[in-house]
């Protein structure tokens, strides 16, 4: 069911339940309404009666004397005055009829609903030839009922205008409330649908309002995140393809040219005079020069030996290299030895970032320290793999992140960790990452 038609179901649910409690509540007040009027009306006429024919005792009356009293009597309201006959017979023709339309006349269920034991007298008057006539008393409650039903309508068709006026009123507001609601939608819609340029306008309802401005807060996240990622994607194919070019020219210069020599050398051998311990000096020179440059190009594509010795000796090895070019900046490693016990995903990705930082350090840092720690901290009871690099050099604010920040901030978040980068002028740059600690499976 839709807001509006569960809206709308209880609001006619309320109204149904206030006709009902007020319909009862409206029955009961003129059910005592009419039974005060009645018992009010009848005491007034027996108090009429008392002193119409009580006084003086000893004295008879004529018959237009009490003919006269009991017509004034007659005009009290809701009471019914009749004779009774000598047979027995109750004679009409004093009363007065109030004929009533029949359009006015209420439903027989309401006149059963409001309607009482009534109360009834006699009387006995005696009249100048000695006889003695008997008159009847009753109530007659048509006309107040008739009165109550009126006030009752009145107060029935009062309550469905308030009711109508309420419903047109809720149902409005609600109107423009789902007119707010559809346009947020809307607007969630196009953010799905990747479409981050148009923005949510400004509502009246200030809740409104506030839901649409986080939802163009988002649309704004999401597109600063969309074109960062582009960014970072274009950033990584051209990583890709400059690190193709250097291992082509690697392999080029480094591998032809020494395969080249060594095949050269090779053919020297063959010569009668060749001096062939010379040759096997060479050929062993360039074939460790090939090494260090094997090694140096599986280290850049893969550390092998994060699989066959762990991330311990691979961290060792990535800052003892480093130190080796450059002398000048000293790296001290801090680490756990449960760091080792790292799964293979996770390692690699704690590798990665250190190098990331390290080369950071190199080529921007002007640093003389930088110190690597890995370290398993318990974080919010959750073990975690907590990677901290600060180094000592100029440090300062760039301009938004660069594509190496974000490459490490992409691998820290995608394994479900946190990232921070700190770096103040003259202060150096500080970066922290934690990523769950993952232990590697006893079979792998």
């Amino acid at each position: 069911m839709s807001l509006r038609g569960l809206i709308n179901a209880r609001i006619v649910l309320s109204v149904v339940l206030i006709l009902i409690i007020g319909g009862l509540m409206a029955i009961w007040q003129a059910r005592q309404s009419v039974q005060k009027e009645i018992n009010s009306s009848f005491n007034l006429a027996l108090q009429m009666i008392d002193l119409s024919f009580s006084y003086p005792a000893n004295r008879m009356l004529s018959e237009q004397h009490w003919m006269r009293q009991l017509s004034t009597i007659q005009q009290t309201r809701h009471i019914h005055i009749s004779l009774v006959n000598d047979d027995g017979s109750e004679s009409l023709w004093l009363t007065e009829e109030l004929e009533q339309e029949e359009e006015e006349m209420p439903p027989s269920w309401f006149k059963l609903a409001v309607t009482t034991d009534y109360p009834s007298a006699s009387y006995d008057i005696r009249l100048m030839d000695g006889s003695t006539k008997t008159i009847l008393i009753r109530a007659d409650p048509i006309d107040e009922i008739a009165e109550a039903w009126s006030e009752s309508l009145a107060f029935f068709w009062s309550i469905v205008l308030m009711m109508t006026v309420i419903f047109i009123a809720i149902n409005l507001v609600f109107q423009s409330m789902l007119r707010s609601v559809h346009a947020i939608l809307a607007g969630l819609r196009r953010v799905e649908s990747g479409e981050y340029g148009k923005k949510l306008p400004s509502f009246k309802i200030s809740e409104f309002d506030a839901i649409a401005a986080e939802v163009n807060n988002l649309s704004e996240a999401l597109n600063i995140a969309r074109q960062n990622n582009q960014a970072l994607a274009r950033h990584t194919m051209h990583i890709q393809e400059n690190e193709r070019q250097t291992m082509s020219r690697e392999l080029h210069d480094e591998m032809g040219q020494s395969l080249t020599a060594v095949k050269a050398m090779a053919v020297a051998t063959k010569q009668p005079q060749a001096r062939i311990n010379d040759i096997a000096d060479s050929i062993i020179d360039i074939c460790n020069h090939l090494a260090v440059v094997v090694r140096s190009m599986m280290r850049t594509l893969h550390p092998l030996s994060l699989s066959d010795l762990g991330l311990i000796a691979t961290l060792t090895d990535l800052v003892t290299e480093w130190q080796r070019r450059h002398p000048a900046l000293e790296i001290e490693l801090n680490y756990d030895e449960a760091i080792d016990w790292l799964d293979e995903e996770v390692a690699i990705h704690v590798y990665r970032i250190v190098q990331e930082c390290l080369t950071n350090v190199v080529r921007h840092a002007q640093a003389s320290k930088a110190t690597v720690s890995v370290r398993r901290h318990l974080i919010r009871g959750e073990e975690q793999v907590l990677i901290r690099v600060e180094d000592d050099g100029i440090g300062g604010v760039s301009e938004g992140e660069g594509f190496g920040v974000l490459g490490m901030r992409e691998r820290v978040e995608s394994m479900g960790g946190q990232f921070n980068f700190e770096s103040n002028p003259g202060h150096g740059v500080r970066v922290r990452a934690w990523m769950p600690f993952i232990e590697k499976e006893n079979d792998k």
